[in-house]
């Protein structure tokens, strides 16, 4: 069983990336994952591009060679051809498109190329901006695999979102899901692309998907300028997964979960080394329990009293 694993780095990254990459590579390594970090080159358009600062890419680059010396990976830097862009979105998509980019400023080539880089049978992705928590002697991408090698109808699986409510529950907005306790997951047809772990041959088996637009002028300015804004490439994902048979599975097992901060202010950069050791822990705020999305309030105020 391979599983080959793609850790997502951009510009805007710099600034937390020592923090969070080298947990992100012992996860990976425990469940003998080959891993290549990619970094995109590009400078993002879209509201990645406008909201968050972009450091130079020697920056960025200097940084992941010091990680690297600690905790091995490849590093591959992203830069699209245009030749291979066409071809890829031609295979996942159904024609050739020359966007590279969703209109957020979010590969959407990065994405679909991780699935041809490596004759895998497994597919692990994620984002550097991603937190973990795993019990010691635990891999949930192990128990994912195995997951996916026993059902034939679970596509991607991910750990748990947000460490464990009293009652069980996932306090994810408006998406929806099951539980199926026979077999200890949250079922979903909705994807996420800031982590997974995917059966590759599965995915292959949906394509062509179909190509999602922001409105119903942008294919035509695909056509023209070949800068139609495309729809992210988690909504595509999730629009072909919604037509199939296949199912995304979160695991219920509770030595696992993970939390993504999508706060980038000064109060997160001060508590993110603190906040990282207190999750390795397995410790966290009653204020946390059942979210995915990290309240860095909650944090902060369990951080101080601890303190």
């Amino acid at each position: 069983m391979k599983i080959s694993c793609f850790i997502f780095v951009a510009r805007s990254d710099a600034s937390f990336v020592k923090n969070t990459l080298p947990p992100l590579c012992k996860m990976a390594n425990k469940a003998g994952c080959t891993i290549t970090v990619v970094l995109d080159a590009s400078k993002p358009n879209g509201v990645l591009g406008e909201s968050l600062r972009q450091s130079d890419l020697s920056i960025i680059l200097e940084l992941l060679e010091e990680i690297k010396l600690q905790h091995p990976f490849e590093i591959e830097i992203l830069s699209p051809v245009l030749e291979e862009v066409q071809h890829l979105s031609k295979t996942h998509l159904g024609k050739s498109y020359r966007e590279t980019h969703c209109f957020r400023g979010y590969p959407i080539h990065g994405s679909i190329r991780q699935f041809h880089k490596d004759d895998s049978d497994y597919i692990l992705h994620l984002d550097c901006d991603m937190i973990f928590y795993e019990e010691e002697g635990f891999s949930w991408i192990t128990a994912g695999a195995r997951l996916m090698e026993k059902n034939e109808d679970i596509l991607c699986v991910l750990p748990r979102g947000g460490p464990p409510a009293m009652d069980g529950k996932l306090y994810q907005g408006t998406t929806q899901y099951k539980e199926d306790n026979s077999r200890s997951i949250y079922l979903f047809k909705n994807f996420t692309s800031r982590h997974y772990l995917v059966h590759r041959k599965k995915f292959l088996e949906l394509l062509p998907m179909k190509p999602l637009w922001l409105s119903w002028r942008e294919p035509l300015k695909s056509i023209i300028y070949g800068k139609g804004k495309m729809l992210c490439w988690e909504s595509i994902v999730e629009f072909a997964l919604s037509k199939s048979n296949f199912w995304r599975a979160d695991l219920m097992n509770t030595d696992a979960w993970s939390i993504h901060p999508g706060d980038r202010s000064d109060k997160f950069h001060k508590l993110l080394p603190i906040l990282i050791d207190t999750i390795n822990e397995g410790t966290y705020p009653n204020g946390q329990a059942g979210y995915f999305d990290l309240k860095l309030d909650c944090w902060e105020k369990l951080i101080n009293d601890e303190s």
